[in-house]
């Protein structure tokens, strides 16, 4: 009888790194091992585990870790393959068989990957995609047995990870959806591939893939000369790049020779993710290469609810691994300065809460999934007038369905595993606590806040202002609504935002010298 194992641990990372040898420092797969897989075990060297996937998510085989500590990773199990989990482990079961510590061969593969098509070109792949050998997978996906859900995983995963671009290859697979989500009978014929779909914008089905990056965006000074200031934007769950063309805006205007970096939120945990910040620190090493010696290197990060929170964590993961390293990387201008040098504040939009309520991570799952569908079906017309009237009625038409009592991405969401949904929600707070330098910091929240509800947020600033490395450091600052919507606040509130913004990001950057 197979010796079967169940994957308990990761849930709040996206799963347990697996790793290519025995040895802990060998090489990682890009991809992780998705909480709740089931695997055979082929072979046992103390803690280590030699296995091969029968279900779930994740490289089909690899080594990982039994036990972290007194955590357990992966347990026996008598589930078989295809039965539904009892309990996947909580959001505490961190997979971190380096204890928030990335190996500088991990940064390095992402590195390595942006040298491939990445969501930077965005255009480019989506017309790509929309013909050719693409288009033929698009047939074979939306015309093959919906039994058989194994294959149109893979064909699923095939898709995404062939157009290299996660936002394109969901706005063109949405596109050919409409029919599972306006027709009750089409959806009924389709339901495992609608659930798919679903899985996959929620960042669920996070392919192993080196290109499963999300839309990115750099904007470097157009007339004046690089100054040294680096901004990072980083979006919320379901954001794109335009929804900061805002910030964007605002930045530039205060600082012309800023390089702004716009990263939109690939799945927590996901090798997407951290080519994202592969991709911010190449920008920023490049920025401060190209600026004059006399202008320092300074760092701002702007980021938005639990989506770019879980961004800087990973991107403090990133930073470290990469200036721990004895070798540079090739795409790197030179030697990567600590982060407690360069970071010179941090702005907190409507973030961030470690411990969401599953209420909010259905509701804030089904708002970024509707937004994101709802904007491809309004951009499907034909130019004309009344095309683009149609498009954006049929817009406001999936964003009902999917919104509404009877929603199929609700009922998707609902069967979800607790602790899954909540570990992929969650704030990861002890990556930031101890990776973060002791800088200046502004939280924008509103106590009304649906999503991320403020008593969090403020739990959160009392753990920060305990930190020992802070004992000695200003009380971080926050502007408070009373009424506003969650990271709406800088278009309902927009005068008391980009003051507040620019007072701080005045403070930190114009008048702080290293």
């Amino acid at each position: 009888m197979a010796d079967l194992w169940e994957v308990v641990g990761g849930a709040e990372t996206g799963g347990i790194i697996v790793r290519k040898g025995c040895d802990v420092k060998s090489e990682a797969e890009a991809e992780r091992l998705g909480t709740g897989a089931i695997i055979e075990c082929l072979g046992l060297q103390g803690e280590r585990l030699r296995y091969r996937k029968l279900q779930g998510v994740g490289p089909e085989t690899g080594w990982v870790t039994v036990k972290l500590k007194t955590k357990d990773l992966v347990v026996k199990t008598t589930r078989q393959a295809h039965e539904q989990p009892a309990k996947i482990g909580g959001a505490a079961d961190i997979e971190a068989d380096s204890s928030n510590t990335l190996q500088s061969d991990d940064i390095f593969a992402a590195l390595d990957a942006l040298d491939k098509p990445q969501g930077e070109q965005h255009s480019h792949a989506r017309s790509a995609a929309e013909s050719g050998a693409h288009a033929q997978l698009f047939d074979l996906l939306f015309g093959h047995d919906d039994a058989d859900e194994k294959e149109l995983t893979a064909m699923l995963h095939q898709i995404v990870s062939g157009i290299g671009d996660r936002g394109v290859a969901h706005f063109l697979l949405w596109r050919r959806a409409l029919p599972l989500l306006f027709d009750a009978g089409e959806r009924g014929r389709h339901a495992n591939l609608l659930r798919l779909l679903c899985d996959s914008q929620c960042g669920f089905l996070e392919p192993g893939s080196d290109r499963a990056m999300n839309e990115v965006a750099c904007d470097t000074p157009t007339q004046e000369e690089p100054s040294g200031v680096v901004v990072f934007l980083m979006g919320w769950g379901g954001g794109t790049v335009p929804d900061m063309d805002d910030a964007v805006a605002f930045y530039r205007g205060m600082y012309p020779g800023a390089v702004i970096v716009r990263l939109t939120c690939a799945a927590k945990g996901s090798f997407g993710l951290r080519c994202e910040c592969a991709y911010g620190i190449r920008a920023a090493s490049h920025a401060w290469a190209r600026a004059a010696q006399s202008c320092k290197p300074k760092l701002l990060v702007h980021l938005f609810s639990n989506g770019g929170f879980n961004t800087w964590a990973e991107m403090l993961r990133c930073w470290r691994a990469v200036g721990e390293s004895h070798k540079q990387h090739p795409s790197l201008a030179g030697p990567l300065p600590p982060m407690a040098d360069v970071l010179r504040g941090v702005l907190l939009d409507s973030a961030c809460n470690a411990e969401v309520p599953i209420e909010a991570c259905i509701q804030s799952h089904l708002q970024s999934m509707a937004a994101a569908v709802g904007l491809t079906v309004a951009s499907d017309h034909d130019g004309s007038e009344a095309g683009k009237r149609a498009a954006e009625r049929n817009g406001k038409k999936a964003v009902l369905v999917l919104l509404g009592d009877q929603s199929p991405a609700k009922a998707q969401l609902a069967n979800k595993p607790k602790d899954f949904l909540q570990g992929m929600s969650n704030a990861d707070v002890s990556a930031v606590h101890e990776l973060e330098p002791p800088v200046e910091l502004q939280f924008i929240y509103s106590r009304d806040d649906t999503i991320i509800a403020f008593p969090g947020i403020e739990e959160y600033i009392n753990a920060v202002i305990a930190r020992s490395s802070r004992l000695k450091f200003p009380t971080p600052q926050s502007l408070v609504f009373e009424k506003s919507k969650h990271v709406a606040h800088k278009v309902l509130h927009r005068d008391a935002y980009w003051k507040c913004v620019e007072r701080f990001s005045s403070s930190v950057l114009v008048k702080s010298q290293p």
